[in-house]
């Protein structure tokens, strides 16, 4: 299926995991598959996926209970072309780091790897070796100030999905690391294979490493936390085509429109017209990585009056223009693109 997108004369890919006792179950299944999927879809085998640890009994257990089997530690001179170190818990990532065997396979393997990925705090072990030091790199939001204390010289970034910098890619955990292996098969087989790759996996999106950890309205809501405005994002959610006034959202509160705008100002110190459009703008941003809608047509799905409101918009809140921010991950359609 995907072999029209690739060279016909390139050599498998050996990839390697590296696994060990408490590892976090999707840091591993979610890149693997994706792998998986595009040797299945191709007529070529185009990744080697090996899954190494050391382990006397040739079994970790994951964090989720569910034993997985690995091959021992290949030796120095085995040819690697892509390293990846899924994360774990504190204490089951503490166990691994203190583990003088593994670490000192791990240094010896990212030197003579072609491509080094971590995946959530797995970037950890990375740093402990000294491979994040000068590079710009990520984890999971809640070790991000974490990782930037204990590695100073590496350049910790707060918020974001996935960092791709040299041969180094690190990302933030769990599903990212999905989005993560989704831009290292779109760099190998082209865009085209990775969107056909995630339609498989039922992914909603292609997500560029840039954006958040957080979606728009997952973020709002953690901030309210709870009570009427988290449940207004919600329904806010359902109605983003739709014309939506502040006497509908006040409506919906079963308040004033003045207590609407207080206690939109409370929870999120935004008011209910900032909230509004702060989720129409994100929607919108998700639906730029569908190729096949026109930007006209985004603009109306995500309430805009007009295409023009809409690219004011778009450029006020994230500085680069919609269609811009659609050819900066290559993701232009061939429908006509009337928004610039």
């Amino acid at each position: 299926m995907y072999d029209k997108f690739m060279s016909q004369t390139a050599k498998p890919k050996k990839v390697y995991f590296l696994l060990y006792q408490g590892v976090q179950l999707l840091d591993v299944a979610g890149p693997a598959e994706v792998l998986s999927q595009a040797n299945r879809g191709s007529k070529q085998f185009i990744y080697d996926i090996h899954y190494v640890g050391h382990a006397p009994d040739g079994k970790v257990m994951s964090s989720a209970g569910l034993p997985l089997s690995v091959d021992p530690l290949p030796p120095s001179s085995e040819t690697i072309h892509t390293i990846i170190v899924p994360g774990a818990d504190a204490e089951a990532l503490g166990e691994v780091r203190k583990n003088a065997l593994v670490m000192q396979w791990l240094d010896e393997a990212v030197t003579r790897a072609e491509v080094t990925s971590s995946i959530c705090s797995g970037a950890f072990l990375l740093g402990q070796l000294g491979r994040l030091d000068k590079h710009r790199a990520t984890t999971h939001w809640m070790a991000t100030r974490m990782l930037q204390n204990e590695f100073p010289k590496a350049q910790v970034e707060q918020d974001t999905l996935y960092i791709h910098d040299g041969n180094l890619w690190t990302s933030a955990g769990v599903l990212s690391g999905v989005d993560m292996m989704l831009a290292m098969v779109r760099g190998d087989l082209g865009a085209a294979a990775a969107l056909e790759i995630a339609r498989m996996l039922v992914v909603f999106l292609i997500r560029d490493g840039g954006q958040s950890q957080f979606s728009g309205s997952i973020n709002l809501q953690a901030k309210a936390r709870e009570g009427d405005i988290v449940n207004l994002i919600g329904w806010l959610e359902t109605q983003l085509n739709k014309s939506i006034s502040l006497e509908k959202m006040a409506d919906f509160l079963n308040v004033s429109v003045r207590t609407l705008h207080r206690r939109c100002l409370q929870a999120l110190d935004m008011s209910p017209a900032q909230i509004l459009s702060e989720l129409r703008l994100e929607r919108s941003r998700t639906l730029l990585h569908e190729l096949n809608i026109p930007l006209k047509t985004i603009a109306y799905e995500c309430g805009f009056s007009t295409p023009e409101a809409y690219s004011k918009a778009f450029r006020h809140r994230f500085n680069i223009a919609p269609k811009r921010y659609r050819d900066r991950f290559n993701l232009e359609p061939s429908l006509p693109c009337d928004v610039v």
